[in-house]
């Protein structure tokens, strides 16, 4: 998704944004820091419990992608879900992505954007994004989502239409 798609107002649990330090390289944490900082969400580092802009926080995405690139960026969403406090009943990668939409409600409040999720059969799904998040950050959250779930690989391939992201995904 690009920035500029929706309303960009809203917030975002502080679990998410703390993996900006968390799932990255210790040689990378301090500029990741800094990186917050700029954006106003100062030291010390995000509390989980607490609400952030999400505005904010995807502005340290876009920074992050443009400073170090779009590889960088794609691992930060695919530490992701293992930060997260998911469900206890989730038992495969289809079910972990059947519940993206609860995930991102639970992390997100007053903040445009759903997740669908559609079994094209073993190992398949189709997701449907219209969250704020920028591609490269959406494609390393699901392919993460479905190795943290079991997954030995995942391949997520996605398409951009503006509105909306479609993302087919392989494990």
């Amino acid at each position: 998704m690009s920035f500029t798609k929706q309303n960009l107002d809203g917030d975002v649990r502080g679990e998410m944004v703390q993996v900006c330090i968390d799932g990255v390289m210790s040689v990378f944490q301090d500029r990741m820091r800094d990186m917050l900082d700029e954006e106003g969400i100062e030291r010390p580092d995000p509390k989980p419990e607490e609400w952030y802009p999400l505005a904010k926080f995807l502005d340290v995405l876009e920074a992050v992608e443009q400073n170090t690139g779009e590889s960088a960026l794609n691992k930060v969403g695919e530490s992701t879900p293992r930060f997260l406090d998911w469900p206890s009943q989730i038992e495969s990668p289809q079910d972990g992505l059947d519940h993206l939409e609860e995930i991102y409600e639970t992390e997100h409040r007053n903040a445009d954007g759903k997740y669908t999720c559609e079994s094209q059969g073993e190992g398949q799904a189709v997701i449907t994004s219209t969250t704020p998040y920028p591609v490269a950050w959406e494609v390393g959250f699901i392919k993460g989502t479905a190795q943290h779930f079991g997954a030995d690989y995942g391949r997520v391939d996605a398409t951009d239409d503006g509105a909306e992201t479609v993302f087919e995904v392989n494990w």
